[in-house]
């Protein structure tokens, strides 16, 4: 059976190829029926082969297409998503963000916060902690949920929070 497998393998890497064996098997098979006058008809022997490779090169087809469709649809949410979630992001969490930006390799340990300064509690960081989390920005540590690092998509959040910092400084 790894026949099989190496032939599928190397059909997926050959989309050219499935595709035009499939315009070929199709004008075969239909050809003769829509327009006797220019495509010869097949040996009846071989019809059988004919629609095999045409349901399989079709399958293969619609499968890569539906794959595609996904992919640019997952891709499209994921864009309206980061549109949101920049639009989204209240001024806690905007500060949040901008302190893990200064050194965005570390996570923040939220029990090395003095509250009494802070202008919140631990409760209200956990919170916010959390948000930045479904949004996909932080992460909280699996084994201590003080510990709370960026996300590839919260280092670039942050950084543009930080461009934002020096043009309002500058201006």
């Amino acid at each position: 059976m790894d026949w099989l497998a190496d032939i599928l393998k190397n059909l997926a890497i050959s989309k050219t190829l499935v595709v035009a064996i499939f315009v070929t098997v199709v004008v075969m098979y239909f050809g003769p029926i829509l327009a006797p006058l220019h495509v010869p008809a097949v040996q009846k022997e071989f019809a059988p082969y004919l629609f095999a490779s045409m349901v399989l090169t079709g399958c293969l087809i619609a499968a890569w297409t539906i794959v595609g469709a996904w992919h640019f649809s997952r891709a499209g949410l994921q864009k309206a998503g980061t549109v949101f979630t920049r639009s989204s992001l209240i001024d806690e969490e905007r500060a949040i963000l901008f302190l893990l930006a200064k050194n965005p390799t570390q996570p923040i340990n939220l029990e090395n916060i003095d509250y009494t300064r802070a202008p919140g509690t631990k409760l209200e960081f956990h919170q916010l902690a959390k948000g930045l989390e479904a949004k996909g920005l932080v992460d909280i540590n699996d084994w201590d949920e003080n510990l709370i690092s960026l996300t590839e998509k919260g280092r670039a959040r942050a950084l543009e929070i930080q461009r934002e910092a020096e043009r309002a400084r500058a201006t």
